[in-house]
């Protein structure tokens, strides 16, 4: 029996913060369950996973090609082009979880935006499209003593769970070579990832990203960066459109609060170069942008 497509999103977008929820007390009962098998094996694969690679912090908007076990939760502020304002919080982001010394798989939580109006449109507040799950394969590292370098590859699956104004109406597969090389206390992060419909291609077009961001790590805490922010529009609405952000800002942390937990925050700005503003299809799909992040390691 087919159930109706509104209803089904809610649920799922219910189930995923109980499923979310879970998965963050079984992974902090870690510390204190320790000499259980299972969570044992997990505790050990964290540890191997972290001493084989680099120690830099993950960037505001790149994703890192380092294997994280986090609570990560983060928060945009966008001004259009076109006047409105949105503000999305959850970001994609979530639950990091390190499941081997190689392997690290990603619930995330369903991003939920509040759009103001313009002369044009009304606002409007829901849920957009949920990346729900990311399995990642770091392929090769060595921490900074042994190549300061590290390159992983995942897949993520996005379901098309949104609110109308927000939906593509297609599950869309995203998949992404990742790659880090450091140099003393500088270093470079970016990813190439590919953004492809399984349906509605026509409305929806493909894209192709890099996103690549120059880090420099001062006294213990501060990572100031730049990041650059590339998409290719080889077919659909933007055809033959590239679209491109830098990002300056600061990243602050790990700040040790005891237990195991570890705190992170950052702050940047984010500024659309290319292409010039159009219309219709909104384009760049925003102007400026204010991201927040935190994360809690564990």
């Amino acid at each position: 029996m087919r159930c109706v497509r509104k209803p089904c999103a809610r649920s799922l977008v219910s189930c995923a913060r109980v499923l979310l929820l879970a998965l963050l007390f079984s992974a902090l009962a870690q510390n204190a369950h320790a000499d259980s098998g299972l969570l044992q094996y997990f505790d050990d694969s964290a540890d191997a996973a972290r001493a084989s690679q680099p120690e830099w912090s993950s960037p505001l908007a790149t994703t890192t090609a380092l294997m994280e076990q986090r609570l990560r939760l983060d928060l945009y502020h966008q001004h259009s082009g076109n006047g409105a304002d949105t503000t999305e919080m959850d970001g994609g982001k979530g639950l990091d979880l390190i499941v081997s010394p190689t392997n690290e798989i990603q619930f995330a939580l369903p991003p939920y935006e509040i759009r103001t109006a313009t002369p044009t449109a009304r606002g409007f507040a829901g849920y957009g499209d949920w990346t729900f799950l990311r399995m990642e394969q770091r392929l090769a590292s060595a921490n900074k003593d042994d190549g300061n370098y590290v390159v992983t590859a995942w897949l993520a699956v996005q379901a098309p769970t949104g609110i109308k104004p927000l939906t593509g109406s297609a599950w869309s597969l995203q998949p992404t070579l990742a790659y880090g090389k450091g140099w003393g206390d500088f270093d470079v992060q970016g990813t190439i990832t590919g953004v492809l419909p399984t349906s509605n291609v026509a409305a929806l077009g493909h894209q192709i990203q890099h996103n690549i961001a120059f880090q420099y790590h001062i006294d213990r805490l501060f990572w100031p960066e730049l990041e650059v922010n590339w998409t290719y529009y080889p077919d659909g609405p933007r055809a033959g459109l590239n679209q491109v952000f830098l990002t300056p800002g600061v990243v602050v942390g790990r700040f040790d609060i005891g237990h195991g937990l570890k705190f992170t925050t950052g702050i940047g700005y984010q500024v659309a170069v290319a292409p010039d503003y159009r219309a219709k299809p909104l384009t760049p799909s925003y102007d400026n942008a204010v991201i927040v992040t935190t994360r809690m390691n564990f």
